[in-house]
């Protein structure tokens, strides 16, 4: 007795349906109910983070970052604008909007500041690297990351050698849903 399986018919998230025909008995269409595991799938929801809070080892450096800056909303802001808080030794600085360069990238989202802007003798950026976090029922997940601060040389001409130096800063991360502000 051989059985071929035809062809799938049907692929939804709470039904799947194959027809299977060319045995020596006839053979109806299966259909096998996915909703018991789905339910299931259910319960654990996984959700987005909306605060990110980074610190180095040492306690030196902490960020604060909200893909979706709190309140008040300003007048000048793109819609969605992002937020980032920067405490350490560049100072203690806040940055919004278009102050903030989002890039996808296979590392996750890199999320690039100007600490310095000084081009005479180096601007100073920090780029932070964010994996995609997902949170479990809303409990906040703690991840591993980094942030590499890269200074340039200024206005030195014909200088030989690399036009960057680069600082990598290993932060501990937490991704937590929070309530903010309107």
């Amino acid at each position: 007795m051989r059985t071929k399986i035809y062809r799938l018919v049907a692929i939804t998230t709470s039904t799947l349906a194959i027809a299977i025909v060319g045995s020596v008995n006839s053979v109806p269409t299966i259909a096998v109910d996915l909703k018991p595991v789905q339910k299931l799938a259910d319960t654990t929801q996984l959700n987005q983070a909306n605060q990110y809070t980074f610190t180095d080892p040492i306690k030196t450096t902490e960020i604060v970052f909200f893909p979706q800056a709190p309140g008040p909303v300003r007048v000048d802001d793109p819609p969605k604008a992002s937020q980032l808080i920067y405490h350490g030794p560049s100072g203690e600085l806040t940055f919004r909007g278009k102050e903030i360069r989002k890039q996808k990238s296979a590392l996750g989202l890199l999320i690039t500041v100007t600490l310095e802007p000084n081009f005479d003798q180096g601007q100073l950026e920090l780029t932070l690297v964010l994996p995609t976090v997902n949170l479990e029922n809303g409990q906040k997940q703690n991840f591993d990351t980094v942030a590499i601060k890269a200074r340039g040389l200024g206005r030195v001409i014909n200088r030989a050698g690399s036009e960057l130096t680069y600082l990598v800063l290993p932060l501990k991360g937490v991704a937590e849903q929070v309530p903010l502000p309107l």
